[in-house]
């Protein structure tokens, strides 16, 4: 997968070797290249989906989601999901 031209948050990189992953949580240009075991970690096409309260700013981010409807809420509300670029 060729390298992205700046990180966006919900950005997975796993290990190939140990299995171990990362996520970005936020958005910044710059050279992120994690390594793991002595070898770059590859960007995987997945990325997390990120919620945040429209009332105060918070932010989640679901690393692992089950079969059932994930509705995290903040200050008594439905938190909205961020839409992340492809």
């Amino acid at each position: 997968m060729p390298k992205p031209q700046h990180n966006t948050t919900g950005q997975v990189y796993r290990c190939l070797i140990c299995g171990a992953e990362v996520s970005v949580v936020r958005n910044a240009d710059g050279a992120l290249e994690p390594h793991c075991c002595n070898q770059p970690m590859t960007l995987m096409p997945q990325r997390n989906p990120t919620y945040f309260c429209e009332v105060c700013g918070s932010e989640v981010m679901a690393i692992r989601t089950g079969p059932g409807h994930l509705t995290p809420h903040c200050c008594n509300q439905p938190m909205a999901l961020r839409k992340t670029a492809a």
